[in-house]
């Protein structure tokens, strides 16, 4: 049995602003070393929310790295040709509990999607223990209004 079995067949042609998807997906797509290293993972995704590219950044353990990981990968996404989402997820060895530096990073993947303008699919927490959604209402969701 691999680690993908609870995947749908279709899953590459769903959207991953359905936050179960993400999460199976993530659990798929981050392993176990992975999740002891820690870091940040993101799903690039393109702009009808299927997954474009997977993105792993090991080392990025600390809220200060994780934001600036962040807004590094979704300045980029903003020049790459059909990406127009994200999907992010703090990876950690430990605990499914979340912390208040996780709703702060959330908060500012939520700014930066925001002035990139990117769709923010989903934030998660994805340690050894299980995989924990962050709520995100869902106005936020769609594209941005820039003023």
């Amino acid at each position: 049995m691999s680690r993908d079995d609870h995947l749908p067949t279709d899953w590459y042609a769903r959207s991953l602003a359905d936050p179960a998807l993400a999460g199976e997906l993530l659990d798929a797509i981050v392993t176990p070393a992975d999740r002891s290293r820690g870091g940040v993972s993101l799903l690039l995704c393109r702009g009808d929310g299927r997954l474009a590219q997977p993105v792993l950044v090991e080392g990025a353990h600390d809220e200060g790295a994780q934001r600036e990981t962040i807004s590094a990968i979704a300045l980029n996404c903003v020049s790459m040709p059909g990406v127009g989402g994200l999907v992010v997820a703090m990876v950690r060895p430990w605990g499914v509990s979340i912390t208040d530096a996780d709703r702060r990073v959330h908060q500012h993947a939520i700014d930066v999607c925001r002035r990139a303008p990117l769709d923010l699919h989903g934030t998660f927490v994805v340690t050894n223990g299980g995989i924990v959604a962050l709520p995100v209402a869902p106005e936020l969701v769609g594209r941005w209004d820039v003023a």
